[in-house]
This record gives structure tokens, C-alpha cells and sequence, in this order.
């Protein structure tokens, strides 16, 4: 009788416990198997209806994630194939135009107008003449006479780029990038870089002191001095005043005078006369 009591309280256990799930989103097939256990321990021992106790407890925890409403199951959607690369069709390069070349600089002396070439090229008496805007680049010849003359070329910090002190009559010519010159007691400076070179009819006849522009003024070939004395002084220049010989010493001797050559100065020479070429 005890027996059958203790089954029935454990049955009413069951049962409440089935009547309680059913209150619950626990899955039914869960509850059934609940029940079946039971059934199968009624013959069991109490050690066994323990563990039937056991597995009720881990039913109602199993109970808790069920009441936590289920997310949908998502619709398995398909694996995307591979999007192809697209490789864009290269557009024609334009073919680049023709880059022009440069033209030189212009020579300023050349191209300049006629009104600023008859100002800036205009004969200059002595002082100081800004270059490009007082006065021409190029080459300018004195006229001048005797052996106080004085010139020079400056840089924009009045550095001297190269100056003469002696005999009038020479040349100076003054580059693009000088800032400015000074002139002094060289009487009149005339503009002579575009003068056509003309050999005049004195040009053979002799000569003193001073500077001569070769093929111009004097005639290219073998001078010989008629002074006497131990200072004689004569030059051979270029277009740029470089020195291409010179001497210094007892007159008398003789020089050659190279068509190349752009001038020549003679000091304390005496006389110099023509000798052929």
C-alpha cells in the first residue's frame, strides 16, 4: 500500500509538472518524453525515481532559452556567383599637338622700334646711362681726342665689369647684362654695331696715337714705328677689348695688324707708317 501511495504522489508530481508545461512554450515532444520516463520507472527503485527528479530539473532548464521568442529562420539565400570584372575599353589617347619652339631672344639693338633705337642710339656725351633703358647694348666708338679718356662698364651694385683709362678714340662694347656705364672726357660716343664696315681712304695713311678700328680705320698688314724712346705702348684687340698682343718698350719696332682683329691702340709710338700686308 505504501508502495502504491508513493507511485501515485509521484505521479501527481508528474502531472502537475505536465499540467504546468503546458502553460509554457516548452515543444510538446519535449513533455512527452517526460511522461514515457516516468511510466518506465514505475517498477524502478527510489534511487532511480531520483533520477528521474534529476531529469525533470534539467527540463525546466532547458525551458528558459525556449520562452525567448525565435528569430525566423533565415531563407537560405544562393551564394553569389563571381561578378566579372569589368575591364573598360581604353579610349584613344589624343594625339598631344606640336609644342612650338621657342624663338630666340631678339636682339635688342636689331628689333627695337624706331623711336626707342633713335633715342637709346643716340650719340652720348660724357655721364652715367642705364643699359636697355638709357642706352643700347652693343658697340659705341669715341670720337674723342687726347689721353684722359675714361669708361666703364658697372653691375647693379656698381661692381666694374671692365673700364679703359688713356687714349680717346676706342671702342666699348657694352653687353645686355651690364646695368649701366660711365663715360668721361671721351668726347662723343656714336652707336657702331649694326655700321657696315667700310674701309676708309686714310686707312692706309700713317698713324699717331690713339685707337683705330681694323678694316675701318686701319688697314690689316705690317706697321712699323718712327719713334724713338723706351714707352712705346701699342695693342691689338678684340670686339670685347680682350688683349690679343701687346708691347711695351723702345719704339721703333714693327707690328702685324690680323684682319681678326677688331682694333689696335698706339701710345708714344711716334709715327707709325704702312708697310704692306
Amino acid at each position: 500500500m505504501k508502495k502504491q501511495n508513493y507511485i501515485l504522489s509521484k505521479f501527481f508530481v508528474v502531472l502537475m509538472f505536465f499540467l504546468v508545461g503546458c502553460n509554457t512554450s516548452t515543444p510538446t515532444p519535449e513533455i512527452v518524453t517526460v511522461v514515457q520516463t516516468v511510466v518506465v520507472t514505475e517498477i524502478a527503485e527510489v534511487v532511480s525515481t531520483v533520477e528521474v527528479t534529476r531529469e525533470v530539473l534539467i527540463t525546466q532548464i532547458i525551458e528558459r532559452p525556449v520562452t525567448i521568442t525565435p528569430s525566423p529562420t533565415p531563407i537560405n539565400s544562393p551564394t553569389p556567383s563571381d561578378t566579372p570584372t569589368i575591364t573598360p575599353t581604353s579610349t584613344n589617347t589624343p594625339t598631344p599637338t606640336n609644342t612650338l619652339t621657342p624663338t630666340s631672344t631678339p636682339n635688342f639693338a636689331q628689333t627695337a622700334t624706331i623711336e626707342a633705337f633713335g633715342v637709346l642710339a643716340a650719340p652720348k656725351k660724357d655721364g652715367f646711362y642705364t643699359v636697355g633703358v638709357e642706352i643700347l647694348p652693343g658697340k659705341w666708338h669715341s670720337t674723342g681726342t687726347g689721353d684722359s679718356c675714361y669708361w666703364a662698364r658697372l653691375d647693379g651694385n656698381q661692381k666694374t665689369l671692365g673700364n679703359h683709362f688713356g687714349s680717346a678714340g676706342g671702342t666699348v662694347n657694352i653687353r645686355e647684362t651690364d646695368y649701366e656705364v660711365e663715360f668721361n672726357d671721351c668726347g662723343t660716343w656714336e652707336y657702331v654695331e649694326n655700321a657696315e664696315k667700310v674701309l676708309l681712304s686714310s686707312a692706309t695713311e700713317p698713324k699717331g696715337d690713339g685707337f683705330y678700328t681694323v678694316g675701318v680705320e686701319i688697314v690689316a698688314g705690317k706697321w712699323q714705328s718712327t719713334g724713338t724712346g723706351d714707352s712705346c705702348y701699342w695693342a691689338r684687340l678684340d670686339e670685347n677689348q680682350k688683349t690679343l698682343g701687346n708691347n711695351l718698350g723702345s719704339a721703333g719696332g714693327t707690328v702685324t695688324i690680323r684682319e681678326t682683329d677688331y682694333e689696335v691702340e698706339f701710345n708714344d709710338c711716334g709715327t707709325w707708317k704702312y708697310l704692306g700686308p
